[in-house]
């Protein structure tokens, strides 16, 4: 492994330490909140902030063009490109808030008045958890140019750092909310977006002192405004396509199920969301070097990269997920002192779709290092989308929230799947070659490992010494059957390698 793989890993390991103490803070928080608010407030502020959270999607697909740009002049060593690239963002984003509030107050009220089903004595909080969520909205729209910034830097520690500040503010906000004598959600919701703006402001007063590129000027080239644009705009669609298959089931969950459903599915998704956390810290230091791999022309590397990427993020995802999928009842229980109806099966489906999901991350990011947005994600994007609909009309009959959730996540794993074949048209990538090396070895582990343990379990009982015995049978088997069965030569040697210096230190 030479040094820029290294250095992937180095910061990797940073953000591992961010997350390990994130995570317990986040559950912990997660739990109190629940209690605190009660099911029907905390599916309240589910549903409002996704609302607003819909319009996230003008903001994301600009965050994906500014880092990639980014990147692309930092592998010509270009400065000028880079102030020329900050600059151009800042004034899109400008754009992009003028639209978000707009759309936002108009829409977003629409719905919140018209259409989503909440209590009417609650109606006045929900007013105000729509509103502060909007300033945050706002807030982070103007700062995605400097998140890109860090990441595009590989600043994986500042990253950590400022993380691990907005958890500690997190915590916080917890305890005011115990003794808080006002209403419990608007003094949530309120508390949320001070803590989001403060870490917001401190987060560019950062970059600015650090990055001599983030100085802006009304002054620069509109071939480049013009190329951000465009590439933002295809991939907007696929953004605004994700935030139909996310945001808008929240959405419709809530207009035939209610809050208590969308508790529910925040539950799970706030427990995906901290174990995805873990591989998506080694996305977020895999991903520039992709990037820069695919603008160096070092096609060779970025399929290694590709390659050893999904492996790696399966075998911490699986392994561990397995053990809460199969104890996931137990779990809930031992977590939280009420447990929504559907949190179960809701979590036992996301946590297939995760695993099958993120894989695909890296081969996602090497096709948007392309360039080539619209024939990369146009079909992908147009079954999203179509989905939101099927996911109407399977209401409609009568389903139930839970095969509701399992058909909409089997129709998104399918679009995913179509990508292989697009990838295989822009670069060099084969699937029978990703099948061979990759998922063939993947479903082996799966199945081998997932069969012992499920059997094993089946000689214990719900106890938490037993689920303590659990995880120390799964896990080092998964880590070793991954280990021999999917990891090729030069991987096993490079972890071989990694250990012996860890243990020496």
């Amino acid at each position: 492994m030479n040094s820029k793989t290294t250095r992937i890993f180095k910061n990797t390991f940073v953000l591992y330490l961010r997350m390990a103490f994130t995570m317990l803070v986040t559950l912990y928080t997660s739990r109190i909140t629940l209690n605190v608010l009660g099911v029907s407030d905390y599916g309240i502020n589910n549903v409002v902030a996704g609302t607003i959270s819909f319009l996230s999607f003008l903001m994301y697909s600009m965050n994906t063009a500014t880092q990639r740009f980014l990147n692309i002049a930092m592998s010509r060593n270009d400065d000028e490109e880079l102030r020329h690239v900050f600059s151009v963002s800042i004034t899109i984003h400008v754009i992009i808030l003028v639209l978000v509030v707009i759309i936002g107050e108009v829409v977003g009220l629409w719905l919140l008045y018209n259409k989503l089903v909440i209590p009417p004595e609650r109606m006045e909080a929900a007013f105000w958890v729509f509103q502060f969520t909007m300033i945050s909205t706002a807030t982070a729209v103007m700062t995605v140019p400097y998140n890109a910034e860090v990441i595009a830097h590989e600043k994986m520690s500042i990253y950590a750092y400022f993380s691990i500040m907005d958890t500690i503010l997190k915590l916080l906000i917890v305890y005011l909310l115990v003794i808080s004598p006002y209403d419990k959600l608007i003094s949530f919701g309120f508390m949320y977006m001070c803590t989001f703006i403060l870490n917001r402001v401190i987060y560019t007063i950062y970059c600015k002192r650090t990055f001599k590129e983030c100085r802006y000027s009304i002054h620069f080239p509109r071939k480049l405004f013009k190329e951000m644009i465009s590439f933002a705009g295809w991939d907007l669609f696929g953004v605004f396509a994700w935030a139909c298959s996310t945001q808008g089931l929240t959405i419709l969950l809530n207009i035939f199920f209610g809050p208590v459903v969308n508790a529910a599915r925040a539950i799970a998704g706030q427990v995906i969301g901290v174990i995805k956390g873990f591989t998506g810290n080694f996305s977020t230091a895999l991903n520039p070097a992709i990037t820069k791999a695919y603008g160096a022309r070092e096609y060779g590397y970025m399929t290694k990269l590709m390659y050893s990427g999904s492996k790696l993020i399966f075998i911490l995802l699986f392994t561990m997920m397995l053990p809460l999928f199969i104890k996931c009842h137990y779990v809930l229980k031992l977590w939280l002192n009420m447990v929504p109806e559907y949190s179960v099966a809701f979590i036992q489906i996301l946590i297939i779709q995760s695993v099958i999901q993120t894989m695909w991350n890296p081969l996602f990011v090497s096709g948007l290092a392309t360039g080539k947005i619209r024939q990369f994600g146009l079909i992908t994007s147009c079954l999203m989308i179509i989905k939101l609909a099927a996911a109407y009309i399977i209401m409609k009959m009568g389903a139930s929230p839970v095969w509701t959730v399992a058909i909409i996540s089997l129709w998104e794993l399918l679009a995913y799947g179509v990508q292989h074949y697009t990838l295989g048209r822009l670069t060099d990538y084969s699937f029978s070659d990703y099948f061979q090396k990759v998922l063939r070895p993947t479903l082996l582990v799966i199945v081998l490992v997932g069969l012992s343990t499920y059997w094993f379990n089946t000689l214990l009982n719900d106890s938490i010494p037993h689920l303590i015995l659990l995880c120390c049978v799964s896990c080092p088997l998964s880590l070793l059957l991954s280990y021999i069965l999917l990891l090729n030569h030069e991987e096993r040697q490079f972890v071989k390698r990694t250990i012996k210096t860890r243990l020496s230190k």
